[in-house]
Protein backbone atom coordinates (compact mmCIF):
# COMPACT_ATOMS: atom_id res chain seq x y z
CA UNK A 1 0.00 0.00 0.00
CA UNK A 2 1.05 3.35 -0.84
CA UNK A 3 1.65 5.59 2.35
CA UNK A 4 0.11 8.99 2.57
CA UNK A 5 2.06 11.74 3.50
CA UNK A 6 1.45 15.77 3.83
CA UNK A 7 3.41 18.74 4.17
CA UNK A 8 1.51 21.82 5.84
CA UNK A 9 3.80 24.87 4.87
CA UNK A 10 6.35 23.88 1.79
CA UNK A 11 8.82 26.22 2.58
CA UNK A 12 12.42 25.58 2.17
CA UNK A 13 12.22 22.96 4.59
CA UNK A 14 8.84 21.92 3.35
CA UNK A 15 10.05 21.10 -0.07
CA UNK A 16 13.09 19.85 1.07
CA UNK A 17 11.30 17.02 3.02
CA UNK A 18 7.77 16.41 0.56
CA UNK A 19 10.85 15.95 -2.35
CA UNK A 20 12.65 13.25 -0.24
CA UNK A 21 9.55 11.30 1.12
CA UNK A 22 8.03 11.56 -2.84
CA UNK A 23 11.69 9.71 -3.87
CA UNK A 24 10.59 7.31 -1.00
CA UNK A 25 7.70 5.76 -3.27
CA UNK A 26 5.09 7.95 -0.78
CA UNK A 27 1.99 9.72 -2.17
CA UNK A 28 2.76 13.52 -1.05
CA UNK A 29 -0.29 16.12 -0.56
CA UNK A 30 2.17 19.41 0.11
CA UNK A 31 0.56 22.65 1.08
CA UNK A 32 1.29 26.40 0.31
CA UNK A 33 -0.28 29.81 1.37
CA UNK A 34 0.28 31.53 -2.05
CA UNK A 35 -0.90 31.16 -5.67
CA UNK A 36 2.64 31.67 -6.97
CA UNK A 37 4.25 28.90 -4.87
CA UNK A 38 1.55 26.59 -5.75
CA UNK A 39 2.19 26.49 -9.83
CA UNK A 40 5.96 26.64 -8.65
CA UNK A 41 5.27 23.03 -6.58
CA UNK A 42 2.97 21.47 -9.16
CA UNK A 43 6.07 20.78 -11.66
CA UNK A 44 7.30 18.95 -8.16
CA UNK A 45 4.53 17.07 -6.66
CA UNK A 46 0.88 15.49 -7.94
CA UNK A 47 -1.06 16.91 -5.53
CA UNK A 48 -0.74 20.87 -4.08
CA UNK A 49 -2.94 23.03 -2.24
CA UNK A 50 -3.55 26.14 -1.50
CA UNK A 51 -3.97 26.27 2.25
CA UNK A 52 -3.75 29.06 5.07
CA UNK A 53 -4.24 27.77 8.45
CA UNK A 54 -4.92 31.06 9.60
CA UNK A 55 -8.07 31.18 7.65
CA UNK A 56 -11.50 31.23 9.67
CA UNK A 57 -12.41 28.40 8.51
CA UNK A 58 -9.39 26.11 6.28
CA UNK A 59 -10.12 23.55 4.64
CA UNK A 60 -8.03 20.36 6.16
CA UNK A 61 -10.54 17.23 5.04
CA UNK A 62 -7.26 15.81 3.57
CA UNK A 63 -5.92 14.82 6.69
CA UNK A 64 -8.17 12.03 6.92
CA UNK A 65 -6.63 10.83 4.21
CA UNK A 66 -3.10 10.39 5.28
CA UNK A 67 -0.41 8.30 7.69
CA UNK A 68 1.60 11.27 8.11
CA UNK A 69 2.19 14.76 8.00
CA UNK A 70 5.04 17.77 8.69
CA UNK A 71 3.66 20.99 10.18
CA UNK A 72 6.26 23.36 8.92
CA UNK A 73 4.72 27.08 9.82
CA UNK A 74 5.74 30.61 10.21
CA UNK A 75 4.35 34.30 9.30
CA UNK A 76 5.77 34.65 5.60
CA UNK A 77 3.42 37.72 4.72
CA UNK A 78 4.17 41.33 5.63
CA UNK A 79 1.75 42.17 7.44
CA UNK A 80 1.97 38.48 9.93
CA UNK A 81 2.25 38.50 13.12
CA UNK A 82 3.50 35.50 15.46
CA UNK A 83 0.12 35.12 16.92
CA UNK A 84 -1.37 34.85 12.91
CA UNK A 85 0.82 31.65 12.67
CA UNK A 86 1.38 30.26 16.30
CA UNK A 87 -1.84 31.02 18.06
CA UNK A 88 -4.82 30.93 15.79
CA UNK A 89 -3.39 29.16 13.07
CA UNK A 90 -2.30 26.58 14.99
CA UNK A 91 -4.77 26.60 17.13
CA UNK A 92 -7.15 25.71 13.80
CA UNK A 93 -4.83 23.02 12.99
CA UNK A 94 -4.74 21.06 16.15
CA UNK A 95 -8.55 21.24 16.61
CA UNK A 96 -8.80 19.51 13.24
CA UNK A 97 -6.30 17.01 14.02
CA UNK A 98 -8.06 16.31 17.04
CA UNK A 99 -11.70 16.36 15.17
CA UNK A 100 -9.77 13.65 12.33
CA UNK A 101 -12.55 11.66 11.01
CA UNK A 102 -10.11 8.62 9.95
CA UNK A 103 -9.02 6.41 13.05
CA UNK A 104 -6.25 5.13 10.79
CA UNK A 105 -2.28 6.24 12.84
CA UNK A 106 -0.85 8.97 12.16
CA UNK A 107 2.29 10.24 13.10
CA UNK A 108 2.87 14.01 12.92
CA UNK A 109 6.13 15.99 13.12
CA UNK A 110 5.86 19.53 14.12
CA UNK A 111 8.92 22.28 13.65
CA UNK A 112 9.77 23.93 16.19
CA UNK A 113 13.11 26.09 17.06
CA UNK A 114 15.95 26.07 19.95
CA UNK A 115 15.44 29.36 20.05
CA UNK A 116 13.17 28.42 22.70
CA UNK A 117 15.96 27.98 25.09
CA UNK A 118 16.50 31.39 25.07
CA UNK A 119 19.77 33.26 26.60
CA UNK A 120 21.26 31.31 28.88
CA UNK A 121 24.87 32.59 28.78
CA UNK A 122 26.67 29.78 26.68
CA UNK A 123 25.35 27.03 28.80
CA UNK A 124 24.31 23.37 27.57
CA UNK A 125 20.75 22.78 26.89
CA UNK A 126 18.90 19.54 26.18
CA UNK A 127 14.80 18.71 25.30
CA UNK A 128 13.82 18.69 29.09
CA UNK A 129 15.51 22.34 29.47
CA UNK A 130 12.93 25.07 30.85
CA UNK A 131 11.57 27.67 28.01
CA UNK A 132 12.36 31.07 28.05
CA UNK A 133 9.21 32.71 28.68
CA UNK A 134 10.65 36.26 29.39
CA UNK A 135 10.53 36.33 25.31
CA UNK A 136 6.60 36.68 24.11
CA UNK A 137 8.04 34.84 21.18
CA UNK A 138 9.32 31.91 22.54
CA UNK A 139 6.77 31.45 24.86
CA UNK A 140 4.09 31.56 21.77
CA UNK A 141 6.68 28.83 20.01
CA UNK A 142 6.38 26.86 23.22
CA UNK A 143 3.02 27.10 23.36
CA UNK A 144 2.38 26.12 19.91
CA UNK A 145 4.15 22.97 20.51
CA UNK A 146 1.96 21.78 24.04
CA UNK A 147 -0.83 22.11 21.50
CA UNK A 148 0.84 19.51 19.11
CA UNK A 149 1.44 17.63 21.91
CA UNK A 150 -1.73 18.15 23.68
CA UNK A 151 -3.36 16.24 20.97
CA UNK A 152 -4.79 13.21 23.02
CA UNK A 153 -5.57 10.65 20.19
CA UNK A 154 -5.00 6.78 20.45
CA UNK A 155 -4.34 6.73 16.57
CA UNK A 156 -1.82 9.93 16.56
CA UNK A 157 1.75 10.19 17.47
CA UNK A 158 3.33 13.67 17.65
CA UNK A 159 6.94 14.35 17.23
CA UNK A 160 8.53 17.79 17.88
CA UNK A 161 11.67 18.76 16.11
CA UNK A 162 13.61 22.01 17.46
CA UNK A 163 16.03 23.10 14.82
CA UNK A 164 18.59 25.55 14.73
CA UNK A 165 19.73 28.17 11.95
CA UNK A 166 19.60 26.74 8.42
CA UNK A 167 22.01 26.31 6.20
CA UNK A 168 22.09 24.09 2.67
CA UNK A 169 21.64 25.04 -0.94
CA UNK A 170 21.32 28.43 -1.46
CA UNK A 171 21.75 29.43 2.29
CA UNK A 172 25.48 29.51 2.42
CA UNK A 173 26.37 30.70 5.44
CA UNK A 174 30.08 30.32 5.07
CA UNK A 175 29.76 32.49 1.92
CA UNK A 176 28.28 35.48 3.88
CA UNK A 177 30.25 35.32 6.37
CA UNK A 178 33.10 35.91 4.15
CA UNK A 179 31.29 38.55 2.74
CA UNK A 180 31.20 40.36 6.12
CA UNK A 181 34.69 40.08 6.66
CA UNK A 182 35.92 43.32 8.33
CA UNK A 183 32.53 45.09 8.43
CA UNK A 184 30.72 45.76 11.72
CA UNK A 185 27.72 43.42 12.43
CA UNK A 186 25.48 44.83 15.52
CA UNK A 187 24.87 41.34 17.18
CA UNK A 188 26.16 39.96 19.67
CA UNK A 189 29.64 38.19 18.92
CA UNK A 190 29.78 36.19 22.15
CA UNK A 191 26.35 34.68 21.65
CA UNK A 192 26.61 30.95 20.81
CA UNK A 193 24.39 29.67 18.15
CA UNK A 194 22.93 26.05 17.12
CA UNK A 195 22.65 25.53 12.94
CA UNK A 196 21.20 22.41 11.42
CA UNK A 197 21.52 21.49 7.73
CA UNK A 198 19.09 21.18 4.91
CA UNK A 199 19.72 17.62 4.23
CA UNK A 200 19.89 15.81 7.86
CA UNK A 201 16.75 18.20 8.93
CA UNK A 202 14.70 16.17 5.60
CA UNK A 203 16.70 13.24 6.92
CA UNK A 204 15.42 13.50 10.17
CA UNK A 205 11.82 14.13 9.72
CA UNK A 206 11.49 11.16 7.98
CA UNK A 207 13.62 9.21 10.51
CA UNK A 208 11.23 10.54 13.03
CA UNK A 209 8.37 9.33 10.80
CA UNK A 210 9.68 5.70 9.87
CA UNK A 211 10.77 5.40 13.82
CA UNK A 212 7.43 6.84 15.19
CA UNK A 213 9.16 9.11 17.33
CA UNK A 214 7.55 10.88 19.94
CA UNK A 215 8.16 13.83 22.25
CA UNK A 216 10.98 16.28 21.70
CA UNK A 217 14.16 16.30 19.95
CA UNK A 218 17.02 18.98 19.26
CA UNK A 219 17.91 17.94 15.28
CA UNK A 220 20.90 20.42 15.61
CA UNK A 221 24.49 19.90 13.90
CA UNK A 222 27.56 18.96 16.58
CA UNK A 223 28.91 22.42 16.04
CA UNK A 224 28.93 24.72 19.36
CA UNK A 225 30.79 27.75 18.30
CA UNK A 226 30.04 31.84 18.99
CA UNK A 227 29.36 34.19 16.25
CA UNK A 228 32.86 35.26 16.84
CA UNK A 229 34.67 31.53 16.87
CA UNK A 230 33.18 30.74 13.79
CA UNK A 231 33.63 34.12 12.11
CA UNK A 232 37.41 33.99 13.10
CA UNK A 233 37.56 30.39 11.95
CA UNK A 234 36.96 31.29 8.83
CA UNK A 235 37.99 34.38 8.07
CA UNK A 236 41.74 33.41 9.24
CA UNK A 237 41.39 30.00 6.74
CA UNK A 238 40.53 32.23 3.73
CA UNK A 239 43.08 35.18 5.43
CA UNK A 240 40.15 37.64 5.82
CA UNK A 241 40.08 40.33 8.28
CA UNK A 242 37.85 39.20 11.18
CA UNK A 243 34.21 40.40 11.22
CA UNK A 244 33.74 43.16 14.18
CA UNK A 245 30.57 41.35 16.24
CA UNK A 246 29.17 43.88 19.36
CA UNK A 247 29.99 42.42 22.66
CA UNK A 248 26.31 41.86 23.58
CA UNK A 249 23.14 41.91 22.62
CA UNK A 250 21.01 44.60 22.02
CA UNK A 251 17.48 45.40 23.31
CA UNK A 252 15.81 44.39 20.13
CA UNK A 253 17.13 41.27 19.35
CA UNK A 254 15.80 38.19 19.66
CA UNK A 255 18.80 36.32 21.70
CA UNK A 256 19.82 32.67 21.76
CA UNK A 257 22.89 31.61 23.71
CA UNK A 258 23.23 28.05 24.25
CA UNK A 259 25.12 24.94 23.54
CA UNK A 260 22.60 22.91 22.09
CA UNK A 261 22.31 18.84 22.76
CA UNK A 262 21.88 16.42 20.03
CA UNK A 263 22.25 13.56 22.01
CA UNK A 264 18.60 12.64 22.59
CA UNK A 265 18.15 11.83 18.68
CA UNK A 266 21.30 10.41 18.36
CA UNK A 267 20.36 7.68 21.16
CA UNK A 268 17.16 6.94 18.99
CA UNK A 269 19.80 6.04 16.40
CA UNK A 270 20.13 9.33 13.73
CA UNK A 271 23.06 9.94 12.67
CA UNK A 272 23.84 13.23 10.86
CA UNK A 273 26.16 13.45 7.85
CA UNK A 274 26.90 17.08 8.08
CA UNK A 275 28.36 17.62 11.98
CA UNK A 276 28.52 21.47 10.65
CA UNK A 277 28.01 23.80 8.03
CA UNK A 278 32.25 23.34 7.78
CA UNK A 279 31.25 19.96 6.33
CA UNK A 280 27.98 20.41 4.34
CA UNK A 281 26.63 17.32 2.94
CA UNK A 282 26.84 16.61 -0.61
CA UNK A 283 23.70 16.61 -2.35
Amino acid sequence: MVLRYGVIGSGYVGTAVAMRMKRAGQAVTATTRSVENVRELRQLMDDVRQLDITDADPDLSFLADLQGLLISVAPTRQNDGYSDVFARGMRNLAGALRRRTSTQPLHITYISSVSVYGDRQGAEVWEHSSVDSSSPVNSMLASAEELMLDIDRPDTSICVLRLGGIYGPGRDMVGMIREAAGQQVPKNGNAINAWSGLVDIARGVQFASEQKLTGIYNLVDDMQLSRRELSTLICDQDGLPPVLWSHSSSTSERSMNARVSNRKIKDAGFRLISPSMLEPAIV
